[in-house]
């Protein structure tokens, strides 16, 4: 008996049909939740922008920020800034504690394809540190390209 035979004779003596049709939209939800980089952002561009960070989530399997930019007109626009990892960027030697709610920061990054949402590829913080991201990885330019 395969394993699909083995869990479809448990739900249909565990669960209702009804729940068995919850349980499987679930797993497929969850398992189709995760996604790429190249499928939602364009790498064949860059883009800058400046603006104040409002929120900071350290999560896996993408951390993010949101920061407030205003946009031509005067117009305060919240964008977000997904990055790599938290655990990853934790074991390539990021500092987190280099990013403030409230501070300024200017980040250069991959557009993606729904508006103000952005890949980070480079941060210059509001004081003067740059960080790069290659990747997961996210480090003090420094540490990245020596001295």
């Amino acid at each position: 008996m395969t394993l699909l035979q083995r869990i479809r004779r448990w739900t249909q003596a565990v669960l209702g049909p009804g729940c068995r049709f919850t349980l499987f939209a679930l797993i497929a939800a969850t398992a189709n939740a995760h996604h790429s980089v190249p499928v939602n952002f364009d790498q064949s561009r860059e883009i800058s922008v400046s603006g104040v960070l409002t929120e900071i989530k350290w999560l896996n399997p993408h951390s993010h920020f949101r920061m407030d930019v205003t946009g031509d007109e005067g117009h305060t626009l919240e964008w977000l800034v997904e990055m790599g990892s938290y655990n990853a960027m934790l074991r390539s030697g990021f500092q987190w504690q280099r990013f403030v709610v409230g501070d300024s920061v200017t980040i250069t990054e991959w557009p993606g394809w729904r508006d103000r949402v952005v890949f980070l590829n480079r941060a210059v913080l509001g004081d003067g540190t740059e960080i790069l991201c290659i990747t997961s990885r996210c480090l003090p330019a420094e540490a990245i390209e020596g001295p």
